[in-house]
């Protein structure tokens, strides 16, 4: 096959790569997220961006939450700040003692 009918074969399957590899992942990571702000609710322990652990005590309106990270401690923090939710850390966090 000649040069001039490759190129085109070639730039298409570059292209692909490029979709399969690097866009696709991300907007899979982006609707993941967008589903868990969208699922919490008053109660959830979740894990910000930042890594401050919390309980979800009120959700305002305009993507706020007010987290209670200690007795008496409130922050308040956009609703895209959570990274997960922390109910799945506690088996990690805290190993059986023996």
């Amino acid at each position: 096959m000649s040069s001039a009918v490759l190129l085109p074969i070639y730039i298409i399957i570059f292209v692909a790569l490029i979709y399969f590899v690097g866009i696709r992942p991300q907007q899979k990571r982006r609707r993941e997220a967008e589903a868990l702000t969208q699922s919490l609710k008053v109660g959830d322990e979740v894990v910000t961006t930042s890594g401050i652990y919390g309980i979800v005590s009120e959700m305002e309106d305009g993507g706020t939450l007010i987290l209670q990270v200690a007795e008496d401690v409130d922050i308040r923090i956009a609703q895209g700040a959570v990274a997960r939710r922390a109910a799945a850390d506690a088996d990690v966090a805290a190993p059986a003692a023996e």
